[in-house]
């Protein structure tokens, strides 16, 4: 849409009579703008501090296009390490084109926001990564491996498929197990939730 605002000045003297002045201030803003979409991660765990992933992890996202509500029938993979041209020019994380109406979108990390991780000491559900959404909206993520866990005693594992239940001992043989893995999408803006898994 375009949205015009206008700064209308008072006359103003001059050396011979006075004239008007008018500044009028135009703004363009296209349907591209950018969702700030957080994904949440939440489990059961026992004997487990943190639950994170490397950098450069790859996350598998099912997308819906906000234009027509088409969605991918399949999870698209997605990582800081993507790099392509946006709808913008800029580089971005992801372009893709939308099978139902045909126009072509992008998702980017947040740059300004590195991947959170899981904590004991937090809430159920935390922050695990920001994406900068231009015209698809991510509303599942599908859990593999990738993941890092870290024990109360520091003990550190590492590429953890968190697809199923997942189990091991840390370094004093105490279990550590982690299960019912659930994600969900938040708007970073309003707190609101998206869509749970």
């Amino acid at each position: 849409p375009l949205k015009i605002a206008s700064l209308r000045f008072p006359s103003l003297p001059a050396i011979q009579g006075t004239v008007s002045a008018s500044i009028f201030l135009i703004a363009l803003v296209t349907n591209s703008s950018a969702t700030m979409i957080n994904l949440m991660i939440s489990a059961e765990c026992e004997n487990v501090a943190k639950i994170g992933v490397e950098p450069g992890h790859t996350f598998f996202l099912r997308l819906r296009c906000t234009q027509c509500q088409e969605e991918t029938a399949n999870a698209v993979g997605v990582s800081r390490e993507m790099n392509v041209e946006g709808i913008r020019g800029a580089s971005v994380n992801l372009q893709i084109k939308c099978k139902g109406c045909g126009r072509s979108h992008d998702i980017s990390f947040d740059a300004d926001t590195p991947d959170g991780e899981w904590e004991s000491s937090g809430p159920e559900a935390q922050r695990l990564a920001s994406f900068e959404c231009r015209g698809m909206d991510p509303f599942e993520c599908e859990v593999r491996d990738g993941f890092v866990v870290i024990a109360p005693d520091g003990s550190k594992f590492e590429d953890v498929d968190l697809s199923d239940e997942w189990m091991d001992v840390d370094n004093k043989g105490n279990p550590v197990s982690i299960s019912n893995v659930r994600t969900e999408f938040m708007s970073a803006k309003s707190g609101g939730k998206k869509k749970k898994k």
